[in-house]
């Protein structure tokens, strides 16, 4: 077991508490810091609000403009949204993990089934990175050319959740897998439903 200068008591008796320790442990003193804030303030543009916000937008441009394209890009960026959310959700609702910065300021840090709603306990898995990342490749399905732009806003995202230690880095890892199995499953609706 590794001792952290900043992180209380975290088991590193496998690789990735190894890692997530590690990572939050130097990061954890540069949170406060006006540059890490204000990414932190970016990077809340993928939460739930401004993503539904996104899809709602894209909606209404699609009536607007009568584009069947765009109207299929929205629904899939809602729905997507919408299946990674509750997926999360699931996942959160069952597992109870201090976020780095508030183990550091609780001086306590707990891995456990889940018990807790409070947000200092919902670390496991990143929503944001969950949603950013359903949200950025259904855009990419139906404007390819968007697809790298999409996917490297999503990336920047995820990757602020660890820099701003607000999550660990498996649970950005957890929270891509889960939008990205949300996003497939969407995907797999509308070509099936487009084959009747």
């Amino acid at each position: 077991m590794t001792q952290q200068i900043n992180m209380p008591n975290v088991d590193t008796s496998t690789a990735m508490e190894t890692i997530d320790a590690a990572v939050a442990d130097a990061l954890v003193p540069f949170a406060e810091n006006g540059v890490i804030e204000a990414l932190g303030a970016v990077s809340d543009l993928s939460d739930q609000e401004p993503i539904y916000a996104a899809a709602a937008a894209t909606l209404a441009t699609a009536v607007l403009l009568r584009d069947g394209r765009t109207w299929r890009a929205g629904t899939r960026m809602l729905a997507a949204h919408l299946l990674a959310t509750a997926l999360r959700g699931v996942v959160k609702a069952g597992v109870d993990r201090t976020r780095p910065d508030a183990a550091v300021r609780r001086g306590e840090y707990v891995l456990r089934k889940g018990q807790r709603r409070d947000s200092d306990f919902n670390s496991f898995p990143s929503g944001h990175t969950a949603g950013a990342l359903a949200v950025a490749v259904a855009i990419g399905r139906d404007y390819p050319a968007a697809r790298g732009t999409a996917l490297a806003l999503a990336a920047g995202a995820s990757v602020a959740q660890v820099v701003r230690s607000k999550h660990f880095v498996s649970d950005v890892l957890v929270g891509a897998a889960i939008g990205l199995a949300a996003e497939a499953a969407i995907n797999a609706l509308v070509r099936r439903a487009g084959k009747y």
